[in-house]
């Protein structure tokens, strides 16, 4: 049985609330989550010069000593001729091995207006002691609409059908795990970290069930992260793997706060 630590953490490239954005502190405060597996949102690769356009995911790699890769969300023209493109999305941190990787663009709802940023899912095939494998993906879905929230789930939907043995989704939702955007993910098989081993039933769950529900939101809650009110950030899991512990990591210099969990299966 073999047992990891994964966080999903959305860093907003490092700007702090301070308006400094300083990639050595977001790299410590990665580090304090002791994960193995971190899948992170917001990030840089030569975006600007809100960030330096610093590769931001190699950087953090160098700090943390860990493995990474990186998926455009976002691609823009070169400021001048001869200069790499301007690159945002997600990236994925690991002690473990990446043996794969690969980024694919998330699809918008065709009946509403276009979104003003394209979404997308890095997914990466990670091997850890024992030649024992997980698969992650790591997402950041659409801020303004439900609609097309909905239509990017979908597209996570049916690249997981292609997925073999256990996996872990991780990501800045933009949504709560109950909401009517996110159901298709439970419907296939994807279970939140945070209620996974919520099996057993008696008259008092059935009858203030939505107030359990709803104080499980606020305790787990991700944003803003001065005083954290929404839970847009999640963990789900899908596949033989029973989760042992989860929790919200203290206030850092982001507007989200991480969430991590610890998971372990006898097949992966």
């Amino acid at each position: 049985m073999s047992t990891w630590r994964v966080a999903t953490f959305n860093i907003r490239h490092g700007l702090g609330d301070d308006g400094r954005v300083d990639l050595v502190r977001t790299a410590r405060e990665i580090a304090a989550l002791d994960a193995d597996v971190i899948g992170l949102q917001e990030v840089d690769q030569g975006f600007g010069p809100r960030s330096g356009y610093e590769d931001q995911a190699a950087r953090l790699g160098e700090l943390l000593g860990m493995q990474v890769c990186f998926g455009a969300a976002l691609e823009l023209p070169p400021v001048g001729e001869g200069e790499s493109s301007r690159r945002y999305g997600l990236a994925l941190l690991t002690r473990r091995e990446i043996l794969s990787h690969a980024v694919h663009l998330l699809p918008a709802h065709p009946g509403h207006e276009r979104p003003a940023e394209t979404r997308g899912v890095l997914q990466a095939k990670v091997r850890g002691p024992g030649e024992q494998e997980l698969e992650v993906l790591v997402t950041h879905l659409d801020n303004a609409s439900r609609a097309h929230r909905t239509a990017q789930v979908q597209g996570i939907v049916r690249l997981a059908r292609g997925l073999e043995g256990p996996a872990v989704l991780m990501g800045d939702m933009n949504a709560d795990p109950s909401s009517p955007e996110l159901a298709a993910l439970a419907a296939t098989g994807w279970r939140d970290v945070a209620v996974q081993k919520r099996s057993w039933r008696s008259p008092v769950r059935e009858q203030f069930g939505a107030v359990v529900t709803t104080l499980r939101s606020l305790r787990l809650a991700t944003h803003p992260a001065r005083l954290p009110v929404r839970r847009i950030d999640s963990l789900w899991v899908r596949g033989e793997i029973e989760v042992c512990r989860v929790e919200v990591g203290a206030r850092r210099s982001s507007d989200h706060r991480p969430v991590v969990a610890t998971v372990h299966s006898p097949q992966c």
